[in-house]
């Protein structure tokens, strides 16, 4: 039975993905949309009655897309496709008629699995699979740059917010990372100005192989520090050593998580320097990374119940943006 289906996830690399995965024989059209408003405006006009949706986009995200499908009563089977992974996003999404979750990336057997779970397919259809240029496949969004980049940025992102979600037992609010090309001069006058305010902080962690250049900084507020560290330790009082430690801990498996994640992805294997506090930005900050365009792409983890927000800042020189360009086109 061929049904129509909306895709909707602010990524164009993962909607055409998760497109080319799904069977043709159930497929009569597939309407796209890059934030849960688009959807939402889809689905009011009656345009389809299954939707893969995911968590993480700009405008609307997909939880309030799934309070807004409860509160109007809308008729849609939804399969919730995200690399937010914290097991709170799985306890929220338990409150709405969702039918099942899929991490990123995307396995396309347990999409075929579930797809012929429900009756929607036969296993006979799985060799079949959909062709976006022989169906009825609107999407008017055009591939913006390094969004094959972001978006496995984004699953890693998922990884290393499931981490501080088990560690504080608290949910995080997932960033949507930002990527951008600026020059070194401006990124070090705005680390500068960070670390001229009174008791902020940067970590720094290098990492180099295989032709990738680049650096991993975390910044944290004063404020942000005393918050986390009241959160994770009783002792009043403590030493500036300790509590840079304490930071220095979290930095470390923030960035850890995430960077081994995404090298991963795009099977890479690269060396990690020890992490540590900037304190002078021209040392501590490779020269290479000064003296060039850079790829920045920056994301910023929000936890509301502690009021901290956690910004994190990856660097790329120009010769490694080159390089990630041609990892992604083998990946």
């Amino acid at each position: 039975m061929a049904i129509d289906i909306i895709v909707c996830d602010d990524s164009r690399f993962a909607r055409n993905q998760l497109i080319r995965a799904i069977p043709k024989k159930i497929v009569k059209n597939i309407y796209t949309a890059a934030n849960g408003l688009e959807a939402m405006e889809l689905l009011r006009s009656g345009k389809a009655k299954f939707m893969f949706l995911d968590l993480t986009m700009p405008v609307m995200d997909g939880y309030e897309v799934l309070e807004a499908v409860k509160q109007e009563g809308l008729r849609v089977m939804i399969v919730v496709v995200s690399g937010d992974i914290q097991q709170q996003a799985l306890e929220i999404i338990k409150n709405y008629n969702v039918l099942a979750f899929l991490k990123k990336p995307l396995d396309s057997d347990e999409l075929h699995n579930l797809l012929t779970k429900y009756g929607l397919c036969t296993v006979n259809d799985l060799n079949d699979l959909t062709d976006e240029n022989e169906i009825t496949f609107l999407d008017h969004s055009e591939s913006q740059p390094f969004d094959e980049l972001a978006e496995k940025i984004n699953i890693a992102t998922g990884l290393a917010a499931s981490k501080i979600a088990d560690m504080l037992n608290l949910f995080v609010t997932m960033p949507l990372p930002n990527i951008k090309i600026e020059t070194g001069s401006v990124i070090f006058e705005e680390i500068k100005k960070w670390l001229d305010s009174d008791g902020n902080l940067i970590v720094s962690q290098g990492f180099s192989g295989g032709g990738i250049l680049g650096e991993s900084l975390i910044y944290f507020s004063a404020s942000d520090i005393r918050t986390y560290t009241k959160t994770v330790t009783d002792k009043k009082d403590l030493a500036p050593s300790v509590r840079n430690s304490l930071v220095i801990e979290l930095a470390s498996i923030i960035s850890g998580t995430l960077m081994r994640n995404f090298t991963a992805q795009i099977n890479y294997i690269i060396n990690f320097n020890f992490p540590g506090l900037v304190s002078n930005v021209d040392n501590n900050l490779s020269r290479s990374l000064a003296n060039s365009n850079i790829l920045n792409v920056e994301l910023t983890y929000t936890i509301k119940d502690l009021n901290m927000n956690i910004r994190f800042q990856i660097l790329f020189d120009h010769a490694t943006t080159e390089k990630l360009k041609e990892i992604m086109a083998l990946v």
